[in-house]
């Protein structure tokens, strides 16, 4: 898996569940890992799709968003 595919589950997903926000918040979070320019490192994934997962006001979204997504990180490895 690379981590550019997964990434980009990631925003899918995320998009899924709070809409056209999405690209902006993931953006803004990888600043916040240092990692806009360069790659996340594939274990801290788990770590972004936590904090992604703060912005989701609806805990059934939330949850959803965060089991699907971690599913399919798996699914990826």
């Amino acid at each position: 898996m690379s981590n550019q595919s997964a990434l980009q589950m990631i925003r899918a997903e995320y998009a899924r569940a709070i809409g056209p926000m999405a690209h902006v918040l993931i953006d803004e979070m990888l600043t916040d890992f240092n990692a806009a320019d360069e790659p996340i490192p594939a274990e801290k994934f788990p770590e972004l799709i936590e904090k992604l997962s703060w912005e989701i006001h609806s805990e059934h979204r939330r949850v959803a968003f965060q089991e699907e997504t971690l599913r399919q990180l798996r699914s990826l490895a």
